[in-house]
């Protein structure tokens, strides 16, 4: 049985996936090289950049959201939200070894699993270094 959470219809061609790299692709070799006037350039390149990240957040994204909760339950002890985490960080239930570790280890798993939605060419300069 398929997951219901799951939006992409394999059967229908091209995917939502493709039509949004479709359009990102006209917009950056088409569009873009057409354009003159600087502020349209940068809206144009704005566009273009939020259609990737809407594609990429389509094709991984569920299984990101479902790993950094998990990755967050696990850090927590039990099941949580994150308000819950940003509470037993301010309560200090992080402040000591290992645990604190522990947590900056989870925030950069998450901010290495945000960027590779909004700015993964960064991501990749980042783990290059």
């Amino acid at each position: 049985m398929s997951d219901p959470r799951d939006l992409s219809l394999p059967s229908l061609r091209p995917s939502a996936t493709e039509l949004l790299d479709a359009a990102r692709e006209h917009l950056v070799k088409n569009v873009l090289p057409a354009l003159g006037d600087p502020a349209l350039r940068f809206k144009t390149l704005v566009a273009a950049h939020v259609l990737g990240v809407v594609s990429r957040e389509l094709s991984g994204g569920l299984a990101a959201r479902e790993a950094i909760a998990e990755a967050r339950d696990a850090l927590l002890g039990e099941p949580g939200s994150d308000p819950a985490l940003c509470a037993a960080i301010a309560r200090g239930d992080f402040d000591a070894q290992p645990m604190a570790e522990a947590l900056m280890a989870h925030l950069e798993f998450r901010t290495e699993t945000a960027l590779a939605a909004w700015n993964p060419a960064f991501l990749a300069r980042v783990k290059a270094r």
